[in-house]
């Protein structure tokens, strides 16, 4: 008797232990992945150069053309090969990672979150195929492969695990599945800090962002989430229709990208600060907003939907999720210069209320993104972040940016 229990014990250990390696791993993959990206975007020799830009789409469409897989968000691949049950190799997470990389450094609008996912989703895949795993299995090993590509590159490693739970299992996800998700951020959150030295915090630190909350504020903020959660639909229905477009438009999407590549040119180079990662975007809506009004946001945030639009929509390779975000954030300030003329408050809440509203809307990630946002942005926030979380995920719960997402 004794010896059995000390076998199910072990066992039981022995569960533990793969559970915490395999786990580990795929979150260093997307930890790797997010710091290649880095590399390569701040590194690329034509940096948001409008006269390269499409050039460099024709010629990623080109490699795109060989295996269709290479395309897109990462995300959206991710999850189809997941449901379809689809073959994803190491070579292709490597490819699209520094596709991603070219195109976002040349001033395509798109994120690196998508090609992590996709990168430590291949790798989980190829693991999985060794390993043999069960169906359980393979989910928590595809949450880990989520987790691990967001934790990079949002350094919010409780946030991602979160973010991945609701993005595959929706608002019924498991409280066992965190396990392996939250090993798996902050594996590839550490991976990316040691050898980065920096995070997402690091490109908004020293602006002293800080909110007192009065009680008056809500009735304000919940009338912004309002507002920033019919922009994030009109997002949706403008990336799908583009999107479906070049999905049906018979030619190669070496022509697809081109023509994409094109369009992204010409609006950057009236808003060039649509173009690329949006790190610099992001920042300067911080410490500007003071300094423009309702027409400059709002023609800003026409021209970040559609630069992201025909990067990612177009078939270049790259993320959706911090194109949301930059969105978001222009869509919080939009909603500040429209109530700030009938009442005086501080633009900082609605900026990150925009962010959570945009992101959570997109995405079906309520809990996730509002984590995401007070990780990332302090807990004087937690008020606007959750406001906007959740009434963007109430207004847009049945449409999302992403095709594959199952209900």
């Amino acid at each position: 008797m004794i010896i059995m229990e000390m076998f199910i014990k072990i066992e039981k250990m022995y569960k533990i232990y793969k559970i915490v390696l395999i786990s580990s791993i795929i979150g260093i993959i997307g930890g790797l992945s997010s710091v290649i990206l880095s590399l390569i975007i701040f590194n690329f020799p034509y940096q948001k150069n409008i006269f390269m830009l499409p050039i460099i789409f024709f010629i990623v469409g080109l490699i795109i053309d060989y295996n269709k897989k290479l395309k897109g968000s990462g995300i959206d691949i991710f999850l189809k090969s997941l449901y379809e049950n689809l073959p994803l190799s190491w070579i292709e997470g490597i490819l699209k990672v520094i596709l991603s990389g070219i195109i976002i450094g040349v001033g395509g609008s798109a994120g690196k979150e998508g090609p992590c996912v996709f990168s430590s989703g291949a790798f989980a895949y190829s693991f999985i195929k060794i390993k043999k795993m069960n169906i359980k299995n393979k989910i928590l090993a595809s949450l880990a492969a989520i987790s691990g590509g967001l934790a990079g590159a949002f350094s919010s490693p409780l946030g991602a695990a979160v973010f991945a739970c609701e993005l595959i299992e929706s608002e019924n996800f498991k409280y066992f599945d965190l396990l392996p998700c939250i090993l798996a951020s902050i594996s590839g959150y550490t991976i990316y800090y040691i050898i980065t030295k920096k995070n997402l915090k690091y490109y908004i630190s020293g602006l002293n962002i800080y909110y007192n909350y009065f009680p008056p504020d809500l009735i304000f903020f919940i009338l912004a989430a309002f507002i920033c959660s019919y922009i994030a639909l009109l997002y949706i229905k403008i990336y799908r229709y583009v999107s479906n477009y070049f999905d049906k438009l018979n030619c190669p999407w070496s022509i697809k990208l081109l023509i994409g590549g094109l369009v992204v040119s010409g609006i950057g180079y009236f808003y060039p600060q649509t173009l690329g990662l949006g790190l610099d975007l992001l920042r300067d809506i911080f410490i500007d907003i003071y300094n423009y009004g309702v027409i400059f946001f709002l023609l800003l945030l026409i021209s970040k939907i559609l630069t992201t639009t025909f990067t990612v929509g177009s078939g270049a390779p790259g993320g959706l999720v911090f194109p949301s975000l930059c969105i978001g954030a222009i869509a919080g300030a939009l909603s500040y210069s429209l109530i700030s003329l009938i009442y005086p408050i501080s633009p900082i809440p609605f900026i990150i209320l925009g962010i959570a509203t945009v992101v959570s809307a997109t995405t079906n990630t309520p809990l996730g993104t509002a984590i995401i946002c007070i990780e990332l942005f302090g807990h004087d926030f937690i008020i606007p972040a959750t406001i906007g979380a959740i009434i963007g995920f109430k207004m847009t719960k049945s449409e999302t940016i992403f095709k594959y997402i199952r209900f």
